[in-house]
Parts: structure tokens; sequence; C-alpha cells
């Protein structure tokens, strides 16, 4: 959280390949033509429930989000958010490995 009363989420906005940091929650990729590429932190770096939240606007590029090394996201090592179209992932740490808890 962020904020003087840690009431609010930090908001990032970002046209390209950037990693999420421990003062992420929400990152907007916007304004880009080609593809991006958003690297997660190692999971075991992140205390378990920790959410981040990615969102792409509807330009015709694609986000491809990456877990650390061989970490995965629902059992894959990436998700890739489509192009055309706006579409955002909640990810959650469980400690061991990312899941995408909402996809929209």
């Amino acid at each position: 959280m962020s904020g003087n009363d840690n009431t609010s989420e930090t908001v990032r906005v970002s046209a390209v390949t950037t990693t999420m940091t421990d003062n992420d929650f929400d990152l907007y990729i916007k304004g880009q033509t080609g593809a991006v590429v958003v690297n997660l932190p190692a999971v075991a770096a992140v205390q378990p429930g920790r959410p981040y939240s990615v969102v792409k606007d509807g330009a015709a590029f694609t986000v491809t989000i990456d877990g650390s090394g061989t970490e995965t996201i629902n059992g894959a090592t990436t998700l890739v958010l489509a192009a055309s179209a706006f579409h955002g992932v909640i990810l959650v740490s469980t400690g061991t490995e990312w899941i995408a808890k909402a996809l929209y």
C-alpha cells in the first residue's frame, strides 16, 4: 500500500518492458506499439498473498508476463495479454508460484 494512510495502491504507467518491484501494485501499459514484457520478482522474495495487477490499453500489442527463471504462472512460465483489446490480470504469490487470480 501507499499514500499517507496506507489505504491506496500505487499505480505506475509504462510503455516499455519493465520489472515489478516491491513498490508496485498496479501497472498500466499504455501508448505502446510493440510487444512488452513484464517481469515478476522471484516468488520467494514476495510475501504469499501479495497481489500485482497488470493492465494494458486497447492498442495492438501484446504484454507477456514472465515469472522469474522457471517460476510459473498457473503452471506456465509466461502469461500473455492479447493484442487489440483492453486486458488485465491480477497475479498473486502463493509463496512457491504465481497464480492468475482474475483475468479480464
